[in-house]
């Protein structure tokens, strides 16, 4: 079973998304303070769960395994992310700010949305 674990941290509080997957089903579960994201737990039935999958493959995961933050400054106060995916006896880690995200990271939006109907928060300038 794969393992995706999603953080993300802003003025408004701060959430983390994890789900476990296998492309024939998909468990997740939000945690979250921010009051726009509501706590929610649920699983996708097969066809979104293989639809997650093409996502989560198409984002391509691995090729991130480095900071997305700007060279000079790290605003402490800003909009970051983490994402952690363990996937295939393999874990990927990756980190950044808000308008660094790596290529790829639409298509990882794109799943979250199959399970938190308002993913695109976590877009640079959608959560204005």
């Amino acid at each position: 079973m794969n393992r995706l674990e999603y953080s993300f941290k802003c003025l408004d509080g701060r959430c983390i998304f994890v789900c476990e997957f296998d492309g024939k089903s998909l468990n997740y579960d939000l945690e979250s303070t921010i009051d726009e994201l509501p706590n929610v737990t649920g699983e996708l039935d097969e066809k979104e769960a293989e639809l997650f999958s093409k996502h989560i493959k198409e984002a391509n995961i691995p090729a991130w395994e480095r900071k997305y933050e700007p060279t000079l400054s790290k605003i402490e106060d800003g909009i970051s992310w983490k994402v952690k995916l363990h996937y295939k006896d393999k874990e990927y880690v990756s980190e950044g700010e808000e308008s660094y995200e790596p290529y790829g990271y639409d298509s990882f939006i794109e799943a979250l949305k199959l399970c938190i109907e308002k993913a695109d928060y976590f877009k640079a300038g959608t959560n204005e």
